[in-house]
């Protein structure tokens, strides 16, 4: 009895240090995971606000070079056309204002004339983007709109006639913007990110709880500073209950623990930091732990057999010698004539022990051994469920291992989808608004042999590629006499084929094969800043192609191949 008890007592242990290792392992496993899955993330989002910080600054220098911008300083006061120019700009490049400020401070050319809230005659010298822009710097900054009481960022330039800065041209990015288009990044939903300030106040978040609010507590010196500097209006700035814990790599926030990981934005001094849930329980944690249960027993049950089998088989051996002894001291006694006879009885006896002994024990062991190597196979096989319906001891389990496997087949997501049907000619138009300037200011030509048709497009997204190629294709032809962009459109089965073609020396052999690679450039500072690798990227997530190649007649072909309606799945 004592036996027994040491045996299930020692099977108890195995099976609760199985599982304690099981469940160690992991957890360290999914929170390892989680913490290379949020740098990702984090990583990914970080880019996306550089390309479009990026993106913006570009737009503002081109602007601060305009022609037409220039000419509005110079004279003091704007027209109604330089108002459209802004408000074009502003709808192309999908920016919440775009305004311009004379040497005093003072809106004399805004993309909002219309409105009633419209800038025209407002005074923003006293604004940090204002003040660091007149005197020549290039400026990114934050802060709540005065009449809107928006989050905004700011980008601003100067604009310099003679070489002296008279003026200023300021773009104004809502932060909201940022916050919904997360959403097209491949970063989880649950995840939560902050982007704040030198000052750790948060200017951006998914989180509307934590906008505006400092990541810790800030001192009442610098409180008073922001106050005055009127940057969030007067706002009073909390701070969130944040623990920062484990060298800056877990945060625990409103009673949840977060992973977290940072990433800095480029060319400022704003840092971004990305929280991803911890859950102190997940479904493959505790699938884990009912497959680790499930092979414990089976190694508890396959060690109890062979021990049963092993003691069985010692007693038919002991049994088996105790019979032949019997039958040789029988033997003995009997006279040689009764041998035949004693070896007939002697094997009676055995075959009719025998008989018995299997009868007893074939039985379970038969089925035992069934059992054992049916389950073997299945496990071999990778056939968990199979295996688990084998053991009618456990059949909760089973159950149980099925429901957590019909919860995990129940999750999926939809994502919102801001494709449409759009216009072929308005996104080229659109797109030359922006790039018209530049291709005006280098004499380019365009010919367009254009057709009436919608393409299958992101507007927005499709826009940027086309004053990204229109631009590169202005730049390709700097040292050309001869400067023709020509923009043509055909369609054939259901797709339509556009291809910009300029004028330039076309591109060099060896850069066929590396122009769309990332960080690959033959040129430093100029351009709009989406880059071909981007361009390309989202061409393809339009289910489209961007391709290259030089034209024969000269200068480089860039050909968009777009579908006229939604594709099939």
């Amino acid at each position: 009895m004592s036996n027994q008890i040491i045996k299930f007592a020692m099977y108890a242990v195995l099976l609760i240090v199985g599982l304690a290792a099981t469940h160690q392992l992991t957890k360290e496993q999914l929170l390892e995971d989680n913490r290379v899955r949020t740098q990702r993330h984090a990583e990914q989002l970080a880019q996306y606000i550089d390309s479009e910080f990026s993106r913006y600054s570009r737009i503002v220098e081109f602007l601060s070079d305009s022609a037409m911008v220039r000419q509005t300083i110079s004279l003091g006061n704007a027209t109604d056309d330089v108002d459209r120019y802004l408000n074009d700009v502003q709808q192309a490049s999908g920016a919440s204002d775009v305004y311009l400020l004379d040497r005093n401070g003072t809106v004399i050319a805004t993309s909002n004339w219309l409105l009633e809230h419209s800038y025209k005659g407002n005074n923003f010298a006293f604004r940090p983007y204002f003040k660091r822009a007149i005197q020549g710097q290039s400026v990114i900054d934050f802060a709540l709109g005065q009449r809107s009481k928006q989050r905004g960022f700011y980008f601003s330039q100067g604009v310099a006639i003679d070489g002296e800065i008279q003026g200023v041209i300021v773009l104004k990015a809502n932060a909201s913007k940022f916050e919904t288009d997360k959403a097209r990044l491949d970063t989880s939903d649950s995840s939560q990110f902050v982007l704040f300030d030198t000052n750790k106040v948060v200017l951006l978040s998914n989180n509307p709880q934590w906008q505006l609010h400092s990541v810790s507590t800030l001192p009442e010196q610098q409180l008073r500073q922001l106050q005055s500097s009127q940057q969030f209006l007067f706002r009073d700035i909390a701070a969130i209950d944040w623990q920062v814990h484990d060298s800056q790599t877990m945060v625990r926030a409103n009673k949840q623990l977060y992973v977290m990981s940072q990433a800095p934005i480029t060319d400022t001094d704003y840092r971004l930091w990305m929280l991803s849930p911890i859950s102190p329980f997940a479904d493959t944690h505790a699938a884990r732990l009912a497959v680790a249960f499930v092979v414990l027993l089976l190694l508890i049950l396959l060690v109890e057999y062979l021990s049963v089998k092993l003691a069985g088989y010692r007693q038919l051996l002991f049994s088996q010698s105790s019979l032949e002894a019997q039958v040789q001291e029988r033997t003995i006694e009997l006279e040689q004539a009764q041998d035949a006879l004693i070896r007939a009885a002697k094997l009676a006896t055995i075959g009719q022990l025998s008989a018995s002994v299997n009868h007893e024990i074939n039985q379970p062991l038969s089925a035992m051994s069934a059992y054992a190597a049916a389950t073997k196979r299945l496990i071999a096989r990778g056939e968990t469920e199979k295996a688990l319906e084998n053991i009618a001891l456990i059949e909760q389990l089973i159950r149980r291992v099925h429901a957590i496997a019909a919860q995990l087949k129940s999750f999926s997501q939809k994502h919102d989808n801001k494709m449409c049907e759009a216009s072929l000619v308005q996104c080229i138009d659109n797109a030359l608004i922006v790039v018209g300037p530049e291709l005006n200011r280098h004499q380019v030509s365009i010919e367009k042999t254009l057709i009436d048709v919608n393409v299958w497009v992101d507007p927005y997204q499709f826009e940027q590629v086309l004053v990204n190629l229109f631009s590169n294709a202005c730049q390709a032809m700097e040292q050309q006499s001869n400067k023709q962009l020509r923009v043509e459109a055909m369609t054939q089965d259901a797709k339509v084929y556009l291809s910009i073609i300029d004028s330039g020396l076309g591109i060099e052999h060896h850069a066929l094969n590396s122009i769309f690679e990332p960080f690959y450039t033959t040129k430093s500072e100029h351009g709009l800043g989406l880059g071909l690798s981007i361009s390309k990227q989202i061409i393809e997530s339009f289910h489209g192609n961007l391709s290259a190649h030089n034209h024969p007649d000269g200068g480089a072909e860039f050909l968009i191949s777009l579908h006229q309606q939604e594709p099939e799945s």
